[in-house]
């Protein structure tokens, strides 16, 4: 393999990345947005859950991060939703 095919490849990597062809369909973003969405949502609702539970005496811990999780799933269903119509989709 010499350096000119080395040099052309490297120039078709630099082109594709230029024209925006990572490989990846319009559908395949949209879902890793939204995956993106719901995981923020599942993070920030499990830990204010959890710091709730240490502020408030006598609740049982499990229960609400089980809350807070599925608090957080449905706040990131919301917050894709309100991109979404705010991007006009």
């Amino acid at each position: 393999m010499g350096k000119q095919s080395k040099r052309e490849r490297k120039d078709e990597e630099l082109h594709k990345k230029a024209a925006g062809e990572d490989g990846f369909s319009a559908a395949d973003k949209r879902f890793a947005g939204t995956l993106n969405y719901l995981a923020r949502g599942v993070i920030i609702g499990g830990s204010l859950a959890v710091i709730a539970g240490w502020l408030i005496p006598g609740v049982d811990m499990t229960r609400m991060l089980g809350l807070g999780l599925l608090c957080g799933c449905l706040a990131g269903v919301t917050m894709k939703n309100v991109n979404d119509k705010k991007e006009g989709r």
